[in-house]
């Protein structure tokens, strides 16, 4: 799931957001089709409206974490009479990009368009308000195996795009975090709001989360069928704490979110130091067990292993991170399988959740709802200083 964040309202929804006439088919001005539009993925995200604009069809949220995020909604929002500060539940069609190319220009750009859909295209239906964008970005993080991807723009991130197959000349399987590209793309759009009463979870510390846990298991090992759940993920930040010893970091997005993350590379040898700019290789955080908790409350407790066998590319004597505890449900993608968390130290993005959990928790759960889990978080399998 994915929203535009960083970006002034007033260029979402004054001059820079052009509304298209109907008299050109939509095919022509946005070089999609309808079939492409199967592509979309649905997600879903809960929030505090800090801004409504009824007329423009555009809403700006805060989400439980306290980022910012502005949504084009395709549905009408004038009967939902939705004021600031009330609570929200958005239903998305995640953001979809429909070309990429190599971009020789360094500059960063952002050009949007906003068009009425005028038939019913896919999930996209007649009336419905869709912003279209273009431009050029930088990558911040790839999925080869969803085939997803997030862009760091001029005005800030958008996250998390699902990208269509060019059956022409496929970039994606070239790219790597770091690169510049020329986009276009559909912009994430709302499907459905509701209202809600209350949008505030339980709050979490200030304190940050602890690197290391009070013992290690050093005799530990993982089922090799767990290979098959993890996706591999590239993506860039900056070095924000470091234990080399300990082979741990944390890692601070260009967007804002920070990750801690075991290594399964020697840190010591490769030099690192707090600051750095780097791009990493790692196998995502992988939920391996899920389910509905009695209580509404956020605990994190930590385990810290060393291998004492190989674990596809993570090889023996690495270190390897599971966490359990309970949890917030901040975002929801369906046909991903993936799932977001809030715990007491903050958000843990984009997890997949393996398929094979016992009753389906995926199926039942809502956004809001809380859980209680267990995880293996990510692994670093490869770290780069970038250029």
């Amino acid at each position: 799931m994915s929203c535009l964040s960083g970006i002034r309202l007033s260029l979402l929804a004054c001059g820079a957001a052009v509304l298209s006439a109907l008299t050109c088919p939509i095919e022509a001005r946005a070089g999609f089709s309808p079939e492409q539009l199967e592509g979309f993925e649905l997600s879903h995200i809960r929030g505090t409206v800090t801004i409504v604009l009824p007329d423009q069809k555009v809403l700006e949220i805060i989400d439980p974490e306290g980022h910012r995020e502005i949504i084009t909604v395709g549905v009408d929002l004038t009967p939902l009479a939705i004021t600031p500060g009330q609570g929200v539940d958005v239903s998305l069609l995640d953001g979809l990009v429909v070309d990429l190319q190599r971009s020789q220009d360094s500059k960063l750009s952002f050009n949007r368009e906003d068009i009425i859909i005028p038939k019913d295209m896919g999930p996209l239906k007649q009336g419905m308000r869709v912003a279209l964008a273009s431009g050029t970005a930088r990558v911040m993080k790839l999925s080869r195996k969803d085939r997803s991807i997030s862009l760091l723009g001029p005005l800030g991130g958008i996250h998390n795009l699902d990208v269509l197959v060019d059956t022409t000349d496929d970039l994606f399987p070239q790219l790597k975090a770091g690169d510049l590209i020329n986009f276009r793309l559909i912009q994430p759009v709302a499907v459905d709001v509701k209202p809600i009463t209350v949008a505030d979870g339980v709050r979490g510390t200030t304190d940050p989360q602890p690197m290391l846990a009070r013992s290690i298991n050093t005799g530990a090992s993982l089922k090799a069928e767990l290979l098959e759940a993890f996706e591999i993920t590239q993506l860039v930040g900056s070095i924000t704490r470091l234990m080399p010893s300990d082979q741990v970091l944390e890692i601070k997005t260009p967007y804002g979110h920070t990750m801690l993350i075991s290594s399964g590379v020697d840190l010591s040898a490769a030099g690192f130091t707090v600051g750095d700019e780097v791009s990493v290789d790692l196998l995502d955080g992988l939920v391996v067990d899920l389910r509905p908790s009695p209580v509404k409350r956020l605990r994190f407790e930590r385990d810290d292993m060393i291998l004492s066998e190989d674990f596809g590319p993570v090889r023996e004597g690495a270190k390897v991170v599971m966490a359990t505890g309970t949890a917030e449900v901040v975002k929801l993608s369906e046909s991903d399988n993936e799932i977001s968390l809030r715990g007491p130290f903050g958000g843990v993005h984009n997890l997949d959740v393996r398929q094979s959990i016992f009753g389906d928790p995926m199926t039942t759960l809502s956004v809001g709802d809380y859980v209680e889990f267990r995880m293996i978080k990510p692994i670093a399998i490869a770290i780069r200083k970038s250029s």
